[in-house]
């Protein structure tokens, strides 16, 4: 067993961290690539993420509650290939992890990520005028300019391209909840916003039409 994971299996804060839901929003700009990976955790525990190689140096965290004021993380690295960890104190309301960083985006314009929460499905979000290419994903359509793309495993690469005129598929419709007016904190910039209340009532739907299933 690779050292870092069994770092993992011992601590027993794992085992009491909820994730909402995963996203990483991936911003091309004059040959690089920004990564903007949101967590929304219902409870405190041990957090598990991956940063490339390339992205380590410009790595910066940060943590968010309700109404309160992003606080800036050092997390532990626990391996060479990338994996870090983040071990959060439990308390009232959610909380917003994002984890950020920039990659040289080369001529070929690829950039392979992945999770360490296999159990908490992770989206891609390409901003208006990209779409994604590669195995492993699969498009779901658009909330406002930005197209959404699901990862159907732990591991993904994916091309960065610009998207063909009707290419991004239909928009998600998707009516929020009046709750969610008071959790603007949750994502920035707005679009990112619609994003959290897409995300969370999907997974919320899926595990539904799961258990109706039975």
């Amino acid at each position: 067993m690779k050292s870092w994971l069994a770092l993992l299996l011992a601590l027993p804060a794992l085992a009491a961290l909820r994730i909402q839901f995963h996203l990483a929003h991936l911003q091309p700009s004059a040959g690089k690539l920004n990564v903007r990976e949101i967590f929304l955790l219902e409870s405190g525990g041990l957090l598990s993420f991956f940063v490339p190689k390339a992205g380590q140096s410009s790595l910066q965290v940060t943590s968010q509650r309700p109404e309160g004021k992003p606080m800036n993380l050092i997390p532990k690295r626990v391996s060479r290939a990338g994996a870090y960890v983040l071990n959060l104190p439990a308390g009232p309301g959610e909380t917003r992890i994002d984890v950020t960083y920039t990659v040289a985006l080369g001529e070929d314009r690829v950039f392979s990520g992945k999770t360490l929460e296999p159990g908490v499905p992770l989206r891609l979000v390409v901003p208006g005028g990209f779409a994604l290419e590669g195995e492993g994903i699969e498009a779901l359509g658009r909330e406002g300019e930005a197209t959404i793309y699901g990862v159907l495993g732990t591991d993904y690469q994916v091309r960065i391209r610009e998207a063909e005129p009707g290419e991004e598929g239909p928009s998600i419709q998707q009516i929020l909840p009046r709750a969610y007016d008071q959790l603007p904190w949750i994502l920035a910039p707005a679009l990112a916003v619609l994003l959290a209340g897409f995300l969370r009532h999907y997974l919320r739907g899926a595990a539904a039409g799961g258990e109706r299933r039975r």
